[in-house]
């Protein structure tokens, strides 16, 4: 029995699917975790613009005039800001939306993003009320501690190397933020993303009843930064499904090793040796320790049926060989003291043949029982089949020319074996005597002997009609016959193919079917040679 066109592995479907899980697996928690990262990077960049954005906030308050506001910016930014590509610094005035400072590198076309984060009406007139007292005297600001300057920032946003402090203790450089109460803030700050010229910015809006202070940074280095960790998490995820793959191809191959022994030893097996049994390993899983077990109870019990079936024919064939044996010799007797053309003449050669018939049939499954059982009686030798062959063509041209074929053979001389040679020879008897019964009228049979590598190819072919494709299958069946009436037209009772292939094993041959189309029918016997 062959497989089928859409048998799949099982290890490979196997592995497959643990890949898919896997992968699925991986995927829902690579892009959890990418997400959550972002969120983590999002946050980290929020404080870095809000703590810088708040300190600058305690320096300004709504008395600070648009000149007071310049110096204290530039102060806190610089006289002459370098460009810079990753930080944005603004304060916008709310009434009529100028803007009162801004560094180099603000954009310009924002302005609408702008004013939809200036404070409403509303918003400013439930604003806290302005408790801080009147401007402090020239010079009060000394005696307050100068504001902590947060160096990284500064340097985000392109502040002179000298500006602030010299260190937590050094001397103040001349540039300390002068103090101002801080103004009441109309609202928390608002957090928004803007893109302009191609780059986005995240945005963080402080704002008074009089100012908004707008200060951000580029998204550029976040988004970097997502990419990588995309391509990290990629990375990670493909060696995870790699590991998975080898992982569940290790563990399928381990476990598949009891199928594969299941395997190995139902291929050896065959009727004359049912006593191979599938090995029981220590390491074996229960579940497949159980199917072993259970197919090995099968195999027993298989094999005593067998046994019990191939002892039964080959004890009813042996019994019932004396009782055809007189019969035989009754019947002949009879005939013989019959007087020819009589009614009882005619009756006792009807018996005779029958019984003589029933002895063939006997002898044939007493064949088959032995060889079932493997105690078919052999006697290899080594001799010249060509030679043996001008035998069996000599019986052949007298079958032949009783049946009004013609024969036609062609034998390569020389060809030595090593077999049966009574065995053999009845391989090739019960193929002659096919290729005669099943043959047309006038037809012709041809027996060739040729020699093909390490073996010799003995083929016999009939011009007989073609056999049906259903029954080529089934051709080599015991019993079975091509007409389904098993009339008595054509003598024979569907065990002489069988014979043959029982025959040619037990000698180390091989008998098929070559070929079977219209007027013509090939069969085929290949042995090994040993002038090879």
């Amino acid at each position: 029995m062959s497989l089928s066109s859409n048998t799949r592995s099982f290890r490979l479907r196997l592995v497959l699917q643990t890949m898919l899980v896997a992968g699925l697996l991986v995927t829902a928690f690579g892009t959890a975790a990418w997400w959550y990262a972002g969120l983590v990077l999002e946050r980290g960049m929020d404080d870095r613009i809000t703590a810088p954005a708040q300190r600058v906030w305690s320096r300004i308050d709504p008395r600070t005039t648009d000149e007071e506001f310049k110096s204290i910016a530039d102060l806190v930014f610089g006289p002459s800001p370098t460009q810079n590509a990753t930080a944005v610094l603004l304060v916008k005035e709310h009434q009529q939306g100028k803007t009162l400072f801004a560094t180099p590198n603000a954009p310009k076309d924002l302005e609408e993003q702008f004013r939809a984060q200036f404070p409403t009406s509303e918003e400013i007139r439930q604003a806290p009320p302005d408790n801080s007292p009147g401007r402090p005297p020239q010079g009060a600001h000394k005696s307050h501690p100068p504001a902590q300057f947060d160096a990284d920032f500064g340097e985000i946003l392109g502040l002179p190397p000298d500006f602030g402090p010299r260190g937590p203790s050094g001397p103040p450089t001349g540039q300390e933020l002068p103090f101002r109460p801080q103004m009441p803030m109309v609202r928390e700050p608002g957090i928004f993303t803007a893109s302009s010229g191609g780059i986005d910015w995240r945005f963080a809006a402080f704002s008074s009843p009089e100012y908004t202070l707008f200060i951000g940074l580029s998204l550029t280095d976040y988004y970097a930064e997502l990419h990588r960790m995309a391509g990290w998490f990629t990375g990670m995820g493909v060696l995870a499904l790699a590991l998975a793959g080898l992982g569940a191809w290790w563990t399928s191959k381990r476990a598949m090793r009891p199928l594969e022994r299941v395997v190995t030893t139902a291929q050896r097996l065959n009727a004359s040796d049912l006593a191979e049994r599938i090995p029981l390993q220590r390491d074996d899983d229960h579940e497949f320790a159980q199917l072993i077990d259970v197919l090995n109870g099968m195999m027993e019990r298989l094999q005593a049926s067998f046994q019990q079936a191939a002892r039964f024919t080959a004890d009813a064939s042996h019994e019932l060989k004396t009782p055809l044996a007189v019969m035989l010799a009754t019947l002949d007797d009879a005939v013989r003291h019959a007087t020819p053309g009589s009614a009882e003449h005619d009756r006792f050669i009807s018996l005779f043949e029958e019984a003589n018939r029933l002895k063939n049939i006997t002898q044939s499954l007493l064949l088959l029982s032995q060889a079932d059982a493997g105690r078919l009686p052999t006697n290899s030798v080594t001799y010249d089949l060509s030679a043996d062959l001008s035998r069996l063509i000599e019986d052949a041209e007298i079958l032949c020319e009783q049946a009004g074929l013609t024969l036609e053979h062609q034998i390569q001389p020389g060809t030595t074996v090593h077999a049966d040679r009574s065995l053999l020879r009845q391989v090739f008897q019960n193929l002659l005597s096919n290729a005669i019964k099943y043959n047309r009228s006038e037809g012709r049979v041809v027996l060739q002997l040729a020699h093909q590598d390490t073996q010799a190819v003995f083929t016999i072919t009939n011009t007989g009609p073609a056999i049906l494709a259903e029954n080529q299958p089934r051709l080599f069946e015991r019993f079975f016959r091509g007409d389904k009436a098993h009339t008595r037209k054509t003598d024979g009772f569907g065990l002489g193919l069988n014979i043959a292939i029982e025959l040619a094993r037990a000698n180390d041959a091989e008998v098929r079917l070559l070929s079977s189309r219209s007027d013509e029918t090939v069969f085929e016997v290949r042995m090994n040679r040993i002038d090879a």
